[in-house]
């Protein structure tokens, strides 16, 4: 009798364990779904915070090159990296304060695609703006350089056109007594010669003082020159020529005449001679004299 009892006893001491251990298994399962629950929950949330961060850094590198103000973004941006540092320390039960805050993420990122949208179309109506104003700025190039070739065209044709023209050239050799003999002499009867110039008139000419170069080719084609009565060189179409006489000629509008003399140092050659005038730009005019 008394072993049923003992028995008895037994039985339900090992019943009360079994269901007390089996309690105590299925607590502790439940604890750990629990855990591996919010484990997961806050595993999407960290991923959601560092998706947003992400993406936020995007649209600030967007809104920076669109020319969008971008400070408070990167503040919010050093904010969400701070809670991504700090949200494996953050207990469980803070999960909901968690996800209310990257609900309010999500809200500023699509607030910045909006403001992303409008500075595209500010950016679209400059660029828009910007090719009209450059369409009307190379018209108007085209029209200034229209106008300054003109302007040239105009300048060269006014440049021609107020050159010095001779109205007359006369070369005379002169003898000891004063006798002329022009544009033809004989080497003996003559010690100097006479350059006689008539100038036109030019209303269009540069009042200015201008130097005129006189060359006197001989028969053999070198120049006539004596640096003691004043010859010497000038450049012309970038190259050095040599001169027989040099005058400074005030030019005024007005027609004028002036004489050149040259006296010899020795013997004229025999032969043609040519006298030519130059500026140092063009040449004036030419004439042909005969040494017999």
């Amino acid at each position: 009798m008394k072993n049923k009892k003992l028995i008895y006893v037994l039985s339900i001491v090992i019943i009360i364990f079994i269901i007390g251990f089996s309690f105590l298994i299925y607590k502790s399962e439940q604890s750990e779904k629990n855990r591996i629950k919010k484990q997961i929950e806050l595993d999407l949330v960290y991923n959601e915070l560092d998706s947003i961060s992400i993406l936020l850094g995007d649209k600030i590198l967007t809104i920076s090159q669109l020319g969008g103000e971008i400070d408070s973004l990167i503040i919010i941006k050093e904010n969400i990296e701070k809670e991504k540092k700090e949200f494996r320390s953050r207990a469980f039960t803070q999960i909901n304060k968690l996800q209310g805050k990257v609900e309010g993420y999500k809200e500023l990122l699509i607030a910045q695609d909006e403001e992303i949208n409008k500075l595209k179309l500010i950016n679209e109506q400059l660029y828009d703006e910007n090719k009209d104003q450059k369409v009307e700025i190379n018209t108007l190039n085209s029209t200034i350089s229209e106008i300054n070739k003109t302007k040239e065209t105009l300048q060269v044709k006014v440049n021609y056109a107020s050159r010095i023209e001779l109205k007359n050239l006369e070369i005379f050799g002169i003898s000891k007594n004063g006798r002329n003999y022009k544009n033809s002499f004989k080497n003996r009867l003559v010690n100097k010669i006479k350059i006689d110039i008539e100038i036109e008139e030019n209303e269009i000419a540069k009042i200015e003082i201008k130097d005129i170069y006189l060359r006197v080719e001989k028969p053999d084609g070198n120049i006539m020159f004596d640096i003691s009565k004043g010859s010497g060189s000038f450049i012309f179409e970038n190259r050095e020529l040599f001169y027989t006489i040099k005058r400074e000629v005030l030019i005024d509008k007005l027609s004028k005449s002036l004489s050149i003399e040259y006296i010899k140092n020795e013997d004229f050659m025999i032969g043609n001679h040519t006298l030519i005038l130059y500026t140092d730009s063009y040449i004036i005019g030419k004439k042909e004299f005969l040494v017999k």
